[in-house]
């Protein structure tokens, strides 16, 4: 399931329209909540974290339903995401520092979107 589909159904359970939530997001009507959730759009750091208020739900729980809709179109499924990250204690400290770098360089480009 993708990360829209998700917020949806959790939306839903909390029996709040697209519209209320555009208007406690800000929004005049209700077409950033849709695209969202039709999955033409993922939120910034930012909007998710007043997604998730305005839901009354954990920041936490979104963004990992987010990791996780990343991770399934990576085609890898978390259990092996986490398999592959136990190797790396084992790496030779030059690879463990490119690996971390990497990791930071991706997060910093992340947070300006």
């Amino acid at each position: 399931m993708k990360f829209g589909e998700k917020l949806r159904k959790i939306r839903e359970e909390k029996g709040i329209t697209q519209q209320e939530l555009a208007e406690k997001l800000g929004y005049v009507t209700n077409s950033y909540i849709a695209e969202v959730e039709k999955g033409k759009f993922i939120p910034s750091e930012k909007k998710l974290r007043m997604i998730a208020k305005a839901l009354g739900v954990p920041f936490r729980e979104l963004d990992s339903l987010l990791l996780e809709t990343k991770i399934e179109e990576l085609g890898v499924k978390e259990s092996e995401l986490i398999s592959l990250f136990k190797d790396i204690p084992k790496l030779p400290k030059k690879d463990k520092q490119a690996i971390i770098k990497a990791y930071l360089s991706i997060k910093k480009k992340k947070q300006k979107t």
